[in-house]
């Protein structure tokens, strides 16, 4: 038996996937492989708890449920602005992408222009997978 994945691991993994029932947007299957440590929460929790006991060269094909992704999609993360407030806004076109700075941190992350009118944009905060469970295949390729 070979080495197994657990929390604190180092791994190389390639996956493939997205919404379920939709297109695959997150296609990482061929190439250089995505490192990243299992606990830091740069994936969603499902496929860091899927990989937890994987071996290299094992593969999994998951369901996600949203709670385990990207979370439930929130209303209040997605709310009309007056485009005078936002800068170039009267430029914005409907599935631009702006990046808001997080007040709590200064971090910043991406919103999404969802609608708008003459004078107004509805920008959302929400991650696009935000309220849809995800299909995803994982092939744990090498644990450093």
């Amino acid at each position: 038996m070979g080495e197994k994945v657990h929390t604190g691991s180092v791994v190389s993994i390639l996956y493939k996937g997205g919404a379920k029932g939709e297109e695959a947007l997150d296609d990482r299957s061929a190439g250089e492989p995505l490192r990243v440590m299992i606990g830091d929460m740069k994936l969603p929790r499902g496929i860091e708890e899927a990989l937890i006991g994987m071996e290299v060269g094992q593969e999994k094909q998951l369901d996600i449920p949203p709670e385990l992704g990207y979370g439930e999609y929130q209303e209040a993360l997605a709310q009309w602005y007056p485009k005078q407030m936002i800068d170039q806004g009267y430029s914005l076109k409907v599935g631009d992408v702006m990046f808001h700075a997080n007040p709590d941190d200064g971090t910043k992350q991406p919103a999404f222009v969802t609608d708008m009118t003459a004078d107004n944009v509805k920008i959302d905060l929400n991650h696009p997978f935000a309220g849809k469970t995800l299909d995803y295949w994982i092939k744990l390729v090498d644990i450093h």
